[in-house]
């Protein structure tokens, strides 16, 4: 079987069938942070855009929805490891009562998310207003318009992209917690989106895909300041280093100075963080700084320790730790993922390298990205006196797993692989198709069990089959 044909099947057999367990298998709210991501997008679609005041911002909403993100068993689901109680979910998802009376809502905990990244989300709760949906039926609509625009946003850009490089950019769309999160809320699906349109497009430019005109600089920076508008403070240095990579610096420099003052002025909310964190009786980011900047060694150690013992995690989580990271895949299924990621490397071939220069820029780029996001985590979300950083996850590095595949291929294209094994193209396709199937169903087995699989959801099926035949 060829790569083109292994392609296919991750493109449309994997990913479409992936995406829709994620969409409709896991309960409201059992994505990260998915709860507030869908308060963002309904004060949104209601036409509130930005807070007023510093504090005490309320909004008038339908009690439907409130009643909605206040469900008993939803709130359980999330903080207490519970299972859906099914026929009470049923009831609420096919239920016609829809209570239209105003509450007023505080939105204070919105206040700082970026407005961009949850422009589709809010567009799609319009829809399902006007098709007068409940807020269950709303919430899994929402879901289903974000992963079929996630989806065909893929596909227009791994038609665009270089042919080279498709196989990097469908293994990153193609891991499960990129398809987890596209298929949600969050605005993590148009940040990531943007981050493979982003690669696209200097791939293209650096191998002269793209025509060198004036233009260029405009459209390439234009959807970086989408990008990095459209998530919290963290990923500034990468973006803004790598662009050095494929261009001349003039330019660049002048570009920058366009579209600085407007990104900056963007990130004025994020007074509504700092005004947080200062309320905040866990965290104290100004301590956190001292302790850094009082010893250089403090940060050594503090990366060190973080990547000693939460590395293994991070590498998990990228592929697949769902829910509120309670759950994962088996040990197969990560293995799998770990093959294809070496069949990307080894099959991924460059016409031409990149100048050792710009090998060595990239690598800078990446560990200093890296460095910067661990040192966010512990300045912001880390308890005082612990050197391990926290609030740090797997998926906020998916924006950069195409550009360190792009690194690691650098130094395979001169390795000879050993392909002497000569396996029959039949036998290929049963055994591509047999390793998609069992991560198709060890995805589907993973979600079930963790919300619907229980020996009294059994017990209970048996027992009202026997109470039908009796």
């Amino acid at each position: 079987m060829s790569k083109l044909t292994l392609a296919k099947l991750v493109l449309y057999l994997l990913i479409p069938i992936q995406l829709l367990i994620f969409t409709f298998l896991v309960p409201p709210f059992q994505k990260p942070d998915e709860q507030t991501h869908f308060e963002q997008s309904l004060i949104i679609s209601k036409g509130f855009l930005s807070c007023q005041k510093k504090s005490n911002n309320m909004v008038p909403l339908e009690k439907k929805y409130i009643d909605f993100i206040k469900t008993p068993y939803l709130d359980l689901l999330t903080h207490g490891g519970s299972k859906l109680p099914v026929q009470i979910f049923l009831k609420d998802l096919l239920s016609n009562k829809q209570d239209n009376k105003k509450i007023n809502f505080n939105i204070d905990h919105l206040c700082s998310f970026p407005i961009i990244s949850y422009l589709p989300q809010a567009f799609s709760l319009i829809i399902s207003s006007m098709l007068k949906l409940n807020p269950i039926m709303s919430l899994y609509f929402g879901r289903l318009f974000m992963g079929i625009l996630g989806y065909f946003w893929f596909l227009y850009l791994y038609k665009r992209i270089a042919k080279n490089f498709k196989l990097i950019l469908l293994f990153t769309f193609a891991l499960p917690m990129t398809l987890h999160q596209i298929s949600s809320f969050s605005y993590d699906t148009v940040h990531i989106m943007l981050a493979l349109t982003f690669f696209t497009l200097i791939i293209n430019e650096n191998i002269g895909v793209i025509n060198h005109t004036t233009t260029k600089y405009i459209r390439l920076f234009f959807v970086l300041f989408l990008f990095l508008l459209s998530k919290k403070v963290g990923y500034e240095v990468f973006f803004l280093f790598i662009f050095l990579i494929p261009f001349k610096i003039k330019p660049i420099i002048i570009s920058s100075l366009i579209f600085a003052p407007f990104y900056l002025l963007s990130k004025l909310t994020g007074s509504y963080d700092l005004q947080y964190f200062s309320n905040n009786q866990i965290f104290n980011p100004i301590r956190q700084i001292n302790f850094l900047f009082s010893n250089p060694i403090n940060i050594i150690k503090v990366i060190a320790v973080t990547t000693v013992e939460r590395f293994s995690f991070y590498l998990q989580s990228l592929i697949g730790i769902f829910g509120w990271l309670e759950y994962g895949l088996d040990p197969l299924s990560y293995l799998l993922y770990g093959l294809f990621l070496v069949y990307v490397i080894v099959e991924t071939r460059l016409a031409s390298s990149l100048h050792k220069n710009k090998t060595i820029l990239l690598f800078i780029a990446l560990i200093i990205s890296y460095v910067f996001i661990i040192l966010l985590g512990y300045v912001f979300y880390t308890v005082t006196g612990i050197l391990v950083a926290d609030g740090i996850q797997g998926r906020y590095f998916i924006p950069f797993v195409p550009f360190i595949i792009l690194l690691i291929i650098q130094y395979t294209q001169n390795i000879k692989f050993l392909w002497n094994i000569k396996i029959g193209e039949n036998i290929k396709t049963v055994i591509y198709l047999l390793a998609i199937i069992y991560l198709i169903s060890g995805t589907f087995y993973s979600v079930f069990n963790r919300y619907y699989l229980t020996l009294n959801y059994f017990m209970n099926f048996i027992n009202f089959k026997n109470l039908i035949n009796y």
